[in-house]
C-alpha cells in the first residue's frame, strides 16, 4: 500500500528533537501551524494524526498559560466545545441500547413541564436542531442575561417551559439550537436518576480510558494541566473571555488529544455499544419536506474530497476545536486551540490532505464564483448597522456627485468619488461605500456599518411618537421600555441599559446590539403599534407587546 506523505516523513520526525523539527522550513506539517509557531509567548494549540485508533503523530504550540508561562504539550486539556455534542448524542443512543428511551420518544414523555407546541418534538429532533425550540444563549440575552453571567441547565429548563412559540414548526427546518442538547442532559438525568456528568464519566469516558476527559459545568474548579483560553486585541494584548459556559451537553467537554483518539478509535472497533452505535449516530436529519441533512445525531455526516467523513467543529470562549473521522481510512484528525483566532478546521483539513493524499478520489473543490448581484442605486435614506451601533444616512446626487450626509459625521456632506468595482470614496474624511451582494456597506474611519433603505417617514416625531411605552415578554418575564428623544428612539432595560432603536419601514426596525438586532412591527388597523417581535439570529420574532 502506498505510504501518506505523512508516513514516509515519520521515522525521521519523531526521531528528530523538537528544536530540530523547528529547522526544518520544508516540514509540511509546520507549515500549516506557521502562525502557531511564529509567535512562541502567545497561545497556540495541540493537534493529533489518529489511524487505526493510535496517534501517529502529535504536536503543540505555543502557551498553555501566559501568565505563568507554561507550554501547550500533548497532555493539556482544552475545552471541545460543540464537538461535544456526539458524546450527548452518544448517551442517548447507549440509554436507547438499554431500553431506557428510543430516539424518536416525543421529548415531553420525560420533560412534562415543556409547552406542548401541537407537533412532537421528539429527542431525535433535539440532536438534529429540527426542533424550531429557540437557542437558549440568545434567548436569556433577551432576558438580561450579559456576557459573563452563571448560565446553568437549570435555567434553561425553566425558560424553555415559558416558551409559547417556536422559531419555526417541528422538523420543518434546520438551525443550529444548542437547546436541545442542554434538554438532553436533563432526559439522561431522569431516566437514570444519575447527573449527567456522573452518568457520561462511568458509562463513556471510563470505559473507553478517557480518563482525562469530562463535563465540566463548574468554571471554578481547578484542574491541573488544562489550558487558558484567550482573545487578542487589536493593539496585540490577550484576555482572558469571560467563563459564563456553565452548563453542559452542547458543549464543555474538556480533554485531550490522546483521548479523543480513544474515542475514535471506538468509532473503529465498537467497543461501546458496537458498530450499530456509531450506525444510529451517523443517522441524518430528515425535513418534513422529505430533504435530507448533512446533519446527524450531533455530528456532521459528509463526504470531503470523495471519502466518508463524520466531523464537528466547535468555539466557546477562547477554545477553538476540529474533530475529523474518516471511517472507511479509520482515520482521525484533532485541532485542539486555546486561541480564539486559533482557526483548527482549515488546518485539521490541511492535514487530512496531507495524510490521504493517495486516497482521495476527487480534487479540492475550486473556489466557487457567484454572480454579483448588481448593487442599488445608492441615492436614498439608509439605516446604517455595525456590530454595536446604529445611525441614519442620507445620500443624493447633486451636478453628477454623490453627497452623504449623517449624524456619524455631524454638520458635514461629504462628496463621494466613483472609483474601482463600484465604489465611492472620500479620502479626506477615510469613507468608503461598497457593494455588498445586493446592497452596499460604509466605511467611515475603519468602522463598518451595513445600509438597509430607509423610508424617511418613518424618522417623523408623529411616528417615532407611536413608539413610546412599555414592551413586555411573557416568554422571558422581562420588560423594554422605548421613548422618543431628540429625534431618536431610545430603548432601556434594566440589566442592558439603553441603546437605539431605528425604524426602516411600517413593518421592520434595527437596533444596535447582536441580542435585539431585527425587528418586526405589529399594528393596530389605526396604525397604532400592538408590539414587536425581535429576532437575533437562533431566536426569531419573540414577541414583546405593548402595554397598555
Amino acid at each position: 500500500m502506498k505510504l501518506s506523505i505523512l508516513q514516509q516523513l515519520l521515522p525521521l520526525l519523531l526521531w528528530l528533537p523538537l528544536t530540530a523539527l523547528q529547522a526544518q522550513t520544508a516540514d509540511p506539517v509546520d507549515q500549516i501551524f506557521a502562525e502557531w509557531q511564529e509567535s512562541a509567548d502567545a497561545p497556540g494549540g495541540v493537534f493529533g494524526i489518529i489511524e487505526k485508533g493510535q496517534v501517529v503523530m502529535t504536536r503543540a504550540y505555543g502557551k498553555a498559560s501566559l501568565e505563568y508561562d507554561i507550554p501547550n504539550t500533548r497532555e493539556t486539556a482544552m475545552n471541545i466545545a460543540s464537538v461535544s455534542k456526539q458524546f450527548t448524542a452518544y448517551a442517548m443512543v447507549l440509554l436507547e441500547q438499554q431500553g431506557k428511551l428510543s430516539i424518536d420518544d416525543e421529548v415531553r414523555k420525560y420533560l412534562p413541564e415543556l409547552p406542548d407546541f401541537g407537533t412532537p418534538i421528539t429527542i431525535r429532533h433535539l440532536l438534529t436542531h429540527t426542533s424550531g425550540l429557540r437557542n437558549f444563549q440568545n434567548l436569556l440575552a433577551l432576558a438580561g442575561w450579559r456576557d459573563g453571567d452563571y448560565m446553568t441547565n437549570d435555567d434553561l429548563v425553566r425558560y424553555m417551559s415559558m416558551q409559547r412559540e417556536l422559531n419555526f414548526p417541528v422538523g420543518s427546518e434546520y438551525l443550529y439550537c444548542n437547546s436541545g442538547f442542554n434538554l438532553c442532559t436533563e432526559i439522561v438525568k431522569r431516566v437514570t436518576g444519575q447527573s449527567f456528568e456522573d452518568w457520561t464519566r462511568e458509562h463513556i469516558f471510563q470505559p473507553l480510558g478517557m480518563n482525562r476527559s469530562e463535563f465540566r459545568s463548574d468554571m471554578q474548579e481547578v484542574v491541573k494541566q488544562t489550558a487558558t483560553s484567550y482573545d487578542k486585541h487589536p493593539d496585540g494584548s490577550f484576555t482572558q473571555p469571560l467563563k459564563y459556559w456553565t452548563y453542559t451537553g452542547n458543549g464543555n467537554i474538556y480533554t485531550t488529544v490522546d483521548d479523543l483518539a480513544r474515542w475514535i478509535r471506538n468509532f473503529d472497533e465498537g467497543t461501546l455499544g458496537g458498530k450499530a452505535a456509531l450506525e444510529r449516530l451517523s443517522e441524518r436529519g430528515i425535513l418534513t419536506n422529505g430533504d435530507t441533512l448533512t446533519y446527524a445525531l450531533g455530528i456532521i455526516n459528509t463526504t470531503y474530497r470523495g471519502l466518508r467523513l463524520l466531523q464537528h467543529g466547535g468555539s466557546v470562549g477562547g477554545y477553538r476545536a476540529q474533530l475529523l473521522y474518516f471511517p472507511d481510512q479509520q482515520t482521525g484528525i484533532v485541532v485542539l486551540s486555546n486561541y480564539s483566532a486559533g482557526n483548527p478546521g482549515p488546518k485539521a483539513y490541511a492535514l487530512a490532505d496531507l495524510q490521504l493524499a493517495s486516497q482521495f478520489t476527487q480534487p479540492k473543490a475550486a473556489p466557487v464564483n457567484r454572480a454579483t448581484p448588481t448593487p442599488p442605486t445608492p441615492e436614498g435614506s439608509y439605516g446604517l448597522l455595525s456590530g454595536d451601533q446604529v445611525a441614519t444616512a442620507y445620500l443624493r446626487s447633486e451636478n453628477g456627485t454623490l453627497l452623504l450626509e449623517t449624524e456619524l459625521l455631524p454638520r458635514q456632506t461629504l462628496a463621494l468619488q466613483p472609483g474601482t468595482n463600484n465604489r465611492y470614496r472620500n479620502e479626506a474624511q477615510d469613507v468608503t461605500l461598497s457593494p455588498q451582494g445586493s446592497a452596499f456597506s460604509l466605511q467611515i474611519q475603519q468602522k463598518r456599518y451595513q445600509a438597509r433603505p430607509l423610508q424617511a417617514s418613518m424618522l417623523q416625531a408623529a411616528e417615532l411618537e407611536k413608539w413610546t411605552g412599555e414592551y413586555y415578554s411573557p416568554e422571558l418575564d422581562t420588560r423594554y421600555h422605548i421613548r422618543h428623544q431628540d429625534g431618536q428612539l431610545q430603548v432601556s432595560h434594566n440589566r442592558h441599559g439603553s441603546f437605539r432603536i431605528v425604524p426602516l419601514s411600517p413593518e421592520s426596525a434595527v437596533a444596535a446590539p447582536g441580542f435585539f438586532r431585527d425587528i418586526s412591527i405589529e399594528r393596530f388597523a389605526s396604525g397604532e403599534i400592538k408590539g414587536i417581535r425581535v429576532s437575533n439570529g437562533r431566536v426569531r420574532n419573540l414577541w414583546l407587546g405593548k402595554m397598555e
